[in-house]
């Protein structure tokens, strides 16, 4: 399978997306909370090298370190960034 990969501060938020991509019919492959690190785009990356339309991470109100920032460009990974939920719809 493939889908988009979803980071977020907290495991309420985590959830709170999870839900809403779900109901929209957005696969998600991937999870996490926290700072997105070269880890976090490697994932991505590997996930996205299998359908490219989920080359994608979805960050809400987490930081992104600047190397990984690089990596994604690098790599072709899109990040959509929001600290606010409904910004991400």
């Amino acid at each position: 399978g493939g889908g988009v990969f979803v980071q977020a501060s907290t495991l309420g938020s985590l959830e709170a997306l999870i839900e809403f991509l779900t109901s929209e019919d957005i696969p998600v492959s991937g999870v996490g909370i926290g700072t997105i690190s070269k880890k976090t785009i490697s994932k991505a990356s590997t996930l996205g090298s299998k359908k490219p339309e989920y080359a994608a991470i979805l960050a809400f109100d987490v930081k992104i370190a600047k190397d990984a920032r690089i990596l994604a460009d690098k790599e072709g990974i899109e990040i959509f960034e929001s600290d606010v939920i409904y910004h991400l719809q």
